[in-house]
């Protein structure tokens, strides 16, 4: 959102690629998410020390495990057992009760036995991913411009957002993480869209506060879902960051976990909208001033802008 004397924003803490369970297969969600990507390994591969064990691994001696937890849904009698047990309730109805339950679990870096991370396999590079968020943000009626001089920032009075050239940034990266916190954190927030955001909450404020920190989650686990690595600056100061706003919410320790679950609902949104977007069809370059790529981005995004931010960045290195 608009900001006024803040410092720039700062994330990134994921090995640019969702964390799942290598048994299962599925992807952890919401604040499991985020406190795996906090671990700073580049495996995003995890299993409980009874998986590993199962599928014949072994977690090595003296390796501390990462703390997760699970909403399970129970009768109230099971739940008060759980209470009991030091579980936590966290909503009674009727005769069911929501519980959550922590699980540890190991990094594959720490288990002996573990195959090689899985070369992944995609046609569609990480600019070309984020180009497509735009794109599908675009069709709702967003504006996007760059321009020498600007803060980045989302202007929700004019559903807008205004950002540097990728020049300016320090990595292609740091650019392209912080238009995902721009547009598909603070813009998905409009009333056209998720219809999230107060309109006039001032910096400072607990909903200031409370959106900044979904659209830092939520640009960090869209980095996850299209691949894109995170740049050196932004893992440098994410922490200091995040702690901040935390900060100005008066450390609310349920406050992590709305916003986790809130950006992954977001995260969600974006990624249907940009499935759903059908691109451009592409021609054949005819002009022959302009690279292939530009041309094609040009009619397949219809936000040529983006792909000369790309080379104008590439130009300056």
């Amino acid at each position: 959102m608009e900001k006024k004397g803040t410092p720039p924003w700062r994330k990134s803490w994921s090995s640019g690629c969702l964390h799942l369970n290598c048994s299962s297969g599925q992807v952890y969600k919401g604040i499991n998410q985020v406190v795996l990507g906090m671990q700073g390994r580049g495996d995003p591969r995890w299993l409980t020390f009874k998986q590993a064990e199962y599928m014949g691994l072994h977690v090595r001696k003296g390796e501390r495990g990462t703390h997760i937890v699970k909403m399970v849904e129970v009768n109230r009698r099971q739940a008060a057992q759980e209470a009991d047990g030091g579980g936590d309730v966290l909503a009674e109805d009727g005769s069911k009760a929501l519980i959550m339950r922590a699980y540890t679990v190991f990094n594959a870096s720490q288990i002996d036995g573990m195959a090689p991370m899985p070369t992944r396999e995609c046609n569609i590079t990480c600019a070309d991913a984020v180009e497509q968020i735009i794109f599908a943000l675009q069709r709702t009626g967003l504006k996007v411009n760059f321009g020498q001089g600007f803060q980045p920032a989302y202007y929700p009075r004019t559903d807008e957002v205004r950002i540097p050239p990728a020049s300016e940034f320090t990595s292609l990266e740091d650019f392209h993480a912080t238009l995902l916190h721009e547009a598909a954190g603070h813009a998905t927030g409009h009333p056209k869209r998720l219809a999230r955001l107060h309109m006039d909450a001032r910096f400072g404020s607990p909903e200031y506060a409370r959106e900044e920190l979904r659209a830092e989650l939520v640009s960090s686990m869209m980095q996850g879902v299209i691949g894109l690595p995170p740049g050196p600056t932004l893992i440098a100061q994410h922490s200091a960051y995040l702690a901040s706003w935390l900060q100005a919410l008066k450390n609310d320790k349920n406050e992590i976990f709305k916003a986790a679950a809130d950006a992954q609902k977001i995260c969600d949104y974006v990624s249907k909208l940009a499935v759903e977007a059908q691109p451009f069809v592409v021609q054949a370059p005819t002009d022959a001033s302009k690279s292939d790529a530009l041309i094609v981005a040009e009619k397949r995004f219809d936000i040529g802008e983006m792909v000369h931010q790309r080379a104008a960045f590439r130009g300056t290195n």
